[in-house]
């Protein structure tokens, strides 16, 4: 007969306190930024470090599964570790990588998209693309959002309304930066200012302008190939995608719920073109229905929450040939994916770097139907 076991015999971890300081190794860099490594068999995470460091830090938050740590030293370092240029680093919201060479920020990316896709997707071995690195790693935002509170003008700290006060970005176009101080001398009132590249500028767009040019040519590839007559550009914006790859398609149909920005793509539209104003949901199952699946390209650009279950409803119901998801969220798109997994396959993925320095993944991705030639 067995006896019952001593629970005093039960093997324990150690315990880690609030303020305890710890020496641990960098395992991986986790999306959004933060590195990863375990301390007594939990997860810690800590901003401003590389994967494959020794590092001290403090604990300030613990969780019932994960701890957080404020980095305090690196005991050894990265080879790819380099000097921030921006004396506001980790301290406003913004950038997470100035302390990594450009190119090992681009290979974690990759890696933390595979990740998703693998993980959360359920793709094994899934098709990602070397990732399309941005001619410009610094100076390449078009726009930026500044704030004013109690006359501080700046960034956002980090999960904060509080304001750090700046005189520059260094990851905003030049432009852009002249703007800035011309504010700054107008000692603005409290508010939000929008301070964009003044030529360009006009309804959504994407922030970085050499990447958006990247981006169309090779959505354009994607779209033209073996492209059938009906061409769908869900949340499209301006009708960044739409206008360039009209002279392709029959009929070309783009849904937005922004009034302004559907005025804007009216005003460029060919005779061919249709834009709809509202909701994807509610106006892509009728869309669909305009043109044979086998004829029909659909473009998906959401926002970073990613697609609906009633848009994943109307394209299942009524599958289009090939989908080109445009994604600016790994997990969301991974999440996405599955749910179309019973008609699609992932055929490739193409990450871009339109975010330098940022957490951002952007990326391109080809889904076609099973069964489907290619």
């Amino acid at each position: 007969m067995k006896t019952p076991r001593d629970s005093s015999m039960k093997p324990t971890t150690p315990q880690t306190s609030p303020h305890e300081q710890v020496t641990f190794q960098i395992q991986d860099i986790a999306f959004g930024g933060r590195g990863i490594g375990r301390v007594h068999q939990m997860a810690c995470f800590t901003k401003g470090v590389i994967d494959g460091e020794i590092v001290n830090a403090r604990v300030v938050r613990k969780k019932p599964r994960f701890l957080e740590a404020e980095l305090l030293e690196i005991k050894k370092k990265s080879s790819h570790r380099v000097e921030a240029p921006c004396p506001y680093f980790l301290k406003c919201g913004g950038c997470s990588y100035q302390h990594i060479d450009y190119f090992h920020q681009l290979t974690i990316k990759e890696k933390q998209l595979k990740g998703a896709l693998e993980r959360i997707g359920g793709i094994k071995d899934p098709p990602v693309r070397t990732m399309l690195p941005s001619p410009k790693p610094f100076e390449y935002r078009n726009r930026i959002t500044v704030h004013v509170r109690d006359g501080a003008l700046g960034f956002f700290v980090e999960k904060s309304c509080e304001v750090i006060p700046i005189d520059s970005c260094r990851i905003a176009s030049q432009e852009v930066n002249s703007a800035l101080k011309k504010l700054k001398s107008q000692r603005p009132k409290d508010g939000d200012y929008l301070l964009g590249e003044r030529e360009r500028y006009g309804g959504f767009r994407q922030v970085n302008n050499s990447m958006a040019a990247l981006m169309l040519e090779a959505v354009q590839g994607f779209a033209i190939k073996d492209h059938g007559i009906l061409l769908i550009d869900a949340y499209c914006g301006a009708g960044f995608f739409t206008h360039a790859l009209a002279p392709f398609f029959s009929k070309v149909v783009g849904i937005e719920w922004s009034k302004n920005s559907v005025a804007l793509a009216r005003r460029e539209a060919s005779l061919h073109e249709v834009f709809e104003e509202g909701s994807v949901e509610e106006i892509l199952p009728k869309k669909l229905l305009e043109a044979s699946s086998a004829e029909t390209t659909l473009i998906l650009d959401p926002p970073s929450e990613g697609i609906s279950e009633l848009v994943v409803m109307a394209i299942v119901n009524t599958p289009p040939q090939k989908i080109i998801y445009v994604s600016c969220n790994p997990a969301t798109l991974a999440r996405d994916i599955k749910r179309l997994s019973t008609h699609y396959k992932l055929q490739e993925s193409t990450p871009l770097d339109m975010f330098p320095q940022t957490a951002e993944i952007e990326s391109i991705n080809i889904l076609t139907l099973h069964g489907a030639n290619h």
